[in-house]
């Protein structure tokens, strides 16, 4: 229903109570129409407070102030069977979810009310005839045109690439100027100072290396595009009263933390206190960095510690092959 058709209604309706009222008052004795609009009056009240099974319990003034203050419809619970009736596995389980919650508002499960015709049709049906076919003849046109459009290959004329400004050398000359973003490298330099990526485990014998200043740059600039908050991030690292601070330990919190409480309770005496605060102050710097990065960003930063530490382990491998040249 638009909102002009249910807007023109409630002007019918107090059209016809007027009508009503003087109509009826010519038939009784006292002839007084402002006492028969007030029956009629009394009458639209009541309609209007009473609920109404159609309308799940709802009065017909609760559906209304709802639906103008931007509010659905809770489905009560024992409504459930009827609404979600047939036998799919979704319905059944829609059902379920209704009726297993707390009250009728907790489900998140809620109806509309929308009949299949309109009162206009009633009285004019010539004209929802016409209205009918106009809509019909416009879905039809419309499927011809997919149907047309599918069957011819669109003109595709892709715009030339731009011709490249920077070899990547020079872009990474210029990221290096700390003058265009002194902020971005005052946290790289940060990073460079505190952070250290875990190494593949046949590389070197050493499991951490310090991170460089480029890959600082890039991550940094990786993170906050994956929505962290780099200086609450920064915030904690400065905190951290111990010196480094493991960059997978962003990456995975939960395996870390897990290896930590075993840690604890397999290698750690009971009466050691300070070792015992120490391996807490680690669980509980990386459950706060957990709040800090998201599991999307956890993903990435995933993927982006892999690229590093794999990256170097190549580039260590091409410097350590000869040379074309050297064996003869």
């Amino acid at each position: 229903m638009s909102v002009q058709e249910a807007a023109l209604y409630g002007d019918l309706v107090l059209a016809l109570r007027d009508y009503a009222a003087t109509q009826l008052a010519t038939l009784s004795p006292e002839g007084d129409v402002d006492t028969t609009r007030a029956c009629l009056d009394e009458f639209i009240r009541t309609w209007f407070f009473t609920p109404q099974k159609e309308l799940y319990d709802s009065a017909p003034r609760e559906v209304i102030w709802r639906e103008q203050m931007g509010e659905q419809n809770p489905l009560p619970k024992k409504y459930a069977a009827e609404a979600y009736g047939d036998d799919c596995p979704i319905c059944q389980a829609m059902r379920e979810e209704t009726e297993s919650a707390e009250s009728d508002e907790a489900h998140g499960h809620f109806w509309g009310y929308c009949p299949d015709t309109c009162l206009l049709e009633l009285y004019d049906p010539q004209g929802a005839e016409e209205r009918w076919q106009k809509e019909f003849a416009r879905m039809e046109a419309a499927r011809e045109e997919r149907e047309q459009a599918q069957s011819v290959a669109p003109d595709y004329n892709p715009p030339p690439p731009p011709v490249p400004q920077l070899d990547p050398e020079t872009f990474l000359s210029v990221l290096r100027r700390p003058w265009l973003d002194p902020e971005l490298h005052r946290a790289g330099q940060k990073l460079v100072e505190r952070c250290d990526v875990p190494l593949p485990t046949v590389s070197s014998s050493s499991p951490y290396r310090r991170i460089t200043h480029n890959e600082a740059l890039s991550l940094l600039a990786g993170l906050h595009q994956q929505g962290v908050d780099i200086q609450a991030l920064l915030a904690q690292i400065e905190a951290w009263p111990y010196q480094n601070v493991a960059l997978d330990w962003l990456s995975e919190p939960e395996r870390n933390v897990a290896l930590i409480l075993q840690a604890v309770e397999t290698e750690i005496a009971p009466d050691d206190m300070a070792e015992l605060a120490r391996f807490r102050h680690h669980c509980d710097f990386i459950l706060t960095l957990a709040r800090l990065v998201p599991p999307g960003a956890r993903l990435w930063l995933s993927g982006w510690l892999e690229a590093v530490a794999y990256g170097a382990m190549m580039s260590g491998l091409v410097r350590c092959l000869p040379q074309p040249g050297s064996l003869l």
